[in-house]
This record gives C-alpha cells, structure tokens and sequence, in this order.
C-alpha cells in the first residue's frame, strides 16, 4: 500500500509541476536569424511574394484577404495550415500590425490556440541583408500553456521549427531568380515622314 501511496502523489506531483509551469511561463518567446547575399529590396520581395510562402513555411496551404485593402495596416488574411501529415488542417486570422518596407512587419495572429506575435526585420550593409524574426506566442488555456511551455524549454520545438523555416528562406532569396523590379520599358516609337504627293 505504501508503494501505491508513493506512486500516488508522485502522479499528483508530476500534474502540479505540469500545470506550474504553464502558469510561470505562459508566453513563450523564440527567433532565428539569417544573413543572404542579396539587397534588402530583393529580400523584402521575396519573403512577401505570396506564392512562394509553401517553399519555406512548413505547412504553409493557403492565404486570403477577408478585410480591408491588401498591404494596409490592419488588413485581415486567413490562413490555412497544415501541422504535419495525418494532422487537420488549421486556420489562424492573420492582421498586419506594423511595417516599413524593406525594413520590418509586424503580423499578429490569432487561432482558436494560441495568440501569436512576430517581428521580421530586414537590415542591408554593404549588400549582405540580416534578416531576423522576434516571435512571441501565447497559448490560450493553461494545459496548452503548459504544453508549448514544455515544448520549448525541453525540446526548443519553436525555434528549431523557426530555424527551419528561415534557413529555407535564406535558399529560396540567394537562389531567386524573379525579376521583382524590372526595368521600365521606353515605348519605342517610328516616325513616319510623310512625304507630299504633289508632283
């Protein structure tokens, strides 16, 4: 009986300490950073292009601007993701809180999870971009609180998952090959000498 006793509260004791932890850290911060051979111009560009988020935000599906006008500070998205295979899809509101371009975006987002806060950065000197994310991310309810708590501090899943997602970026900007400010093209125009019929 005393074995069960001691198995008892060790069983309680693992709970509180589960519960605790969420309490104490009930946001969980994290980031990455790269540096690309390439103008921050042509980096903002990329990092923007909507078509090419599924080749660096794992799990990324779909985007749509359900309020407000595109590219204009508090413009609403859904967006639609994918946690892994067998999982169900998720939907997150994405709104735009802040930006300067070709320096920074603020985006927040909101999940029936989590509350979910990211700065990216884009700072160039002498052509080498730093590109850098500061991610701030708050579980709604004390089990998942306690779930993305233990995630990071004993396994580090958000930021490797953030590391990941950038070094693909880092790849798809110094492999990019899109033109995303051509040149404008003069009209080129013929004149025509008309010459008298008068003979």
């Amino acid at each position: 009986m005393k074995v069960l006793k001691y198995i008892f509260f060790f069983v309680v004791a693992l709970i509180v300490l589960f519960f605790l932890v969420g309490l104490i850290k009930p946001t969980i911060n994290y980031g990455a950073e790269i540096t690309v051979n390439k103008s921050a111009k042509e980096a903002w560009a990329v990092s923007k292009d909507e078509s090419k988020y599924d080749q660096w935000l794992e799990g990324f599906k779909s985007i749509e601007l359900i309020e407000g006008e595109q590219d204009q500070l508090g413009s609403k998205y859904k967006v639609i993701v994918n946690p892994g295979e067998g999982q169900a899809d998720f939907e997150m509101i994405q709104t735009l809180v802040d930006y300067k371009d070709y320096e920074y975006v603020v985006l927040h987002f909101d999940s029936e999870f989590m509350d979910f806060e990211q700065k990216i950065s884009h700072t160039e000197s002498d052509g080498i971009t730093t590109i850098k994310s500061d991610s701030n991310v708050k579980a709604k309810g004390l089990v998942m609180k306690s779930m993305f708590a233990i995630m990071e501090m004993f396994g580090g899943a958000f930021t490797k998952q953030e590391t990941k997602n950038f070094n693909a970026l880092k790849k798809l900007i110094e492999e990019n090959t899109t033109d995303y400010f051509p040149e404008p093209v003069e009209a080129v125009t013929e004149e025509v000498n008309v010459e008298s019929a008068d003979q």
